[in-house]
């Protein structure tokens, strides 16, 4: 069993009432974290700005996954690396 997390996701509803879905953004270890992340990337969006980037302690966890091969195969048959 993995460890509890929490992950941040945004839609933001425009003027003419499309919505737009940003997707899982980030995982983060509180619900108010992953709340804050959301929003904050919600109102970059709104007034035009870059999304923020993540915060630097799971900027590290992101890259340390990355550059040890920890990627998840593509694919609907690839073996499973969390198993």
């Amino acid at each position: 069993m993995g460890t509890r997390g929490y992950a941040a996701s945004v839609f933001v509803t425009g003027p003419n009432g499309r919505r737009k879905a940003f997707g899982i953004l980030g995982y983060f270890s509180s619900e108010e974290e992953a709340i804050e992340y959301a929003t904050s990337c919600a109102k970059a969006r709104i007034e035009g700005n870059r999304m923020p980037g993540l915060p630097r302690k799971l900027g590290a966890v992101r890259h340390w996954f990355l550059r040890h091969g920890m990627r998840r195969q593509q694919g609907l048959f690839a073996a499973n690396p969390w198993e």
